[in-house]
């Protein structure tokens, strides 16, 4: 999976992220949201997209994919223009998203254990 982009320096500006779209995304995503790359990186669909969405996507690598605040983390960003970010890319078919857990399923251990595990590898 590619690393994070450099985090030293000059940041990209929000506008120029989600390709001079300023207006809020259709999609809406919360911290705990699951983004899932709608394509495999390296298949060549995703030559000619900005770098930053190329390095979430390969962030996102499916079935699995990432929590929206996972993703901000590695990427460096704030949790807000990444939710903004992660909008526009849903809103382009470039990425899935799916839900939180509810309930029951939030308790399973193991999935807890792994969330556990991704966290301490940031």
């Amino acid at each position: 999976m590619g690393g994070a982009p450099r985090r030293s320096g000059r940041r990209p500006r929000l506008y120029a992220l989600t390709d001079g779209r300023t207006g809020a995304p259709r999609t809406v995503l919360t911290m705990d949201t699951t983004i899932t790359a709608a394509a495999v990186p390296g298949d060549g669909t995703h030559r000619g997209l900005p770098t930053e969405w190329q390095h979430v996507l390969a962030l996102c690598p499916p079935p699995d994919g990432r929590a929206v605040a996972e993703v901000a983390a590695r990427m460096g960003m704030r949790l807000t223009p990444m939710t903004l970010l992660l909008g526009e890319l849903a809103d382009r078919g470039l990425v899935r998203h799916r839900p939180p857990l509810e309930g029951a399923e939030a308790t399973d251990v193991h999935l807890l254990m792994r969330i556990r595990d991704n966290l301490a590898r940031i």
